[in-house]
């Protein structure tokens, strides 16, 4: 279903964005379908997506926005939820079914140019197959339950065969579980849909005609892990990856616009527990990620007007030492934040300042009975100071 077009004649960006919820056929174990809990959290993130990237990304990304692809469903609506656009007009979505998403795939593909970027998105269940690898449970998985397996997406397959593919630079983020359940074990002879058939040579021809492939895969879950999400909220990969993508994730300067690009989000994601989650969700936010390229440099992903900033964390041993500390951070001789003794007093404190300069910082202990001093660089997207016990 196709919630946003505009033409692009030098060439734009292209998502396709699945969001998997009900799963109505396996809500039973089954033979050979494995039981699936629904989750709210798949379709919330897909739909945040690409409200997103209509909203506020559409001449900030690599490409000018060229169409976005939208396939949801929740536990609510299994047929299909609405997507509420720009304009406050709602639009009727289909459900990611395997067969929806094959339509949707060559809408998302059809007459593409080297010029374009392909960004694909897919959030639900994941199974890991022994016979082919990552997978995505489409919302039909369950519908034949002798044969389920042609309802998920061979995700590995369907990645290597898009190398083949005109357009050079393609972002696949993959936010689903990758374990293997018993049921699937059991299956040695599936066989999951690929969406793209590989040709033998195809990949160099493509690089020989089109140039070289630049092709990041992002995974929310590495091989026997799970992924999560909360009700009402997006996955907890999708609240890092946006947090990143609003520009803790920029690295460096190009063409007047800061750049979030693939090093700088997995920098930002990995530090996302420090430095944005309460205390309470550092655990839940505290995951594996899998990033890889294939290019020689980090791939560009987005541009940001501001200029990036860096947290600042400052920590005690023992923690809450710091409680007895009045904490000063300098900047050429300029107090910029200050945190008094208390039992108000964060522990850890964290402070947000500019990046790229050096900072002095003293903590006083016991009524300046102890001081301590340290230097540190601030680098984005966190730096860390510890005073030692």
């Amino acid at each position: 279903m196709r919630v946003f077009e505009r033409a692009q004649p030098n060439g734009g960006t292209r998502f396709l964005i699945l969001g998997a919820s009900a799963y109505n056929h396996a809500q039973i174990n089954k033979l050979r379908v494995p039981r699936l809990a629904q989750i709210s959290s798949a379709s919330t993130s897909a739909l945040r997506l690409a409200a997103e990237v209509i909203a506020t990304w559409q001449t900030d990304l690599k490409k000018p926005l060229a169409s976005v692809d939208l396939l949801v469903d929740s536990p609510a609506e299994p047929d299909g939820t609405k997507f509420v656009a720009a304009d406050g007009t709602q639009i009727q979505l289909e459900a990611p079914t395997i067969e929806n998403i094959k339509k949707a795939r060559k809408a998302w593909m059809n007459d593409v140019s080297e010029n374009d970027v392909l960004i694909f998105y897919c959030c639900g269940h994941g199974i890991w197959l022994p016979s082919c690898g990552r997978t995505f449970l489409s919302a039909s998985f369950g519908s034949d339950e002798d044969d389920p397996w042609p309802d998920a997406v061979a995700l590995d397959d369907f990645a290597f065969a898009l190398g083949e593919a005109k357009p050079r630079q393609q972002w696949l983020i993959f936010d689903c579980c990758n374990n293997t359940p018993p049921q699937a074990l059991k299956q040695t002879n599936s066989s999951a849909t690929a969406l793209l058939s590989s040709v033998e040579g195809q990949r160099a021809a493509a690089e020989e005609d089109y140039g070289h492939l630049s092709q990041v895969i992002v995974k929310s879950a590495s091989q026997g892990a799970l992924a999560f999400g909360k009700e009402g909220r997006p996955s907890r990969f999708m609240e890092a990856f946006l947090e990143a993508c609003a520009g803790a994730g920029c690295r460096k300067p190009t063409n007047g616009k800061w750049w979030v690009d693939q090093q700088g989000i997995e920098e930002a994601m990995a530090t996302y527990a420090q430095r944005v989650a309460p205390v309470e969700e550092q655990d839940y936010f505290t995951f594996a990620r899998v990033t890889e390229t294939d290019a020689p440099s980090p791939p560009l992903f987005l541009g940001r007007n501001e200029k990036p900033r860096c947290t600042m964390l400052v920590q005690s041993t023992p923690a809450q030492r710091l409680k007895h500390a009045t904490v000063t951070v300098k900047c050429q001789n300029q107090v910029v934040a200050e945190q008094r003794p208390g039992e108000g007093a964060s522990v850890p404190y964290k402070v947000v300042v500019t990046p790229w300069l050096d900072y002095d910082l003293e903590a006083a202990f016991d009524a300046n009975a102890v001081i301590q001093q340290q230097g540190v660089f601030a680098t984005p997207p966190l730096c860390e100071i510890m005073f030692e016990g």
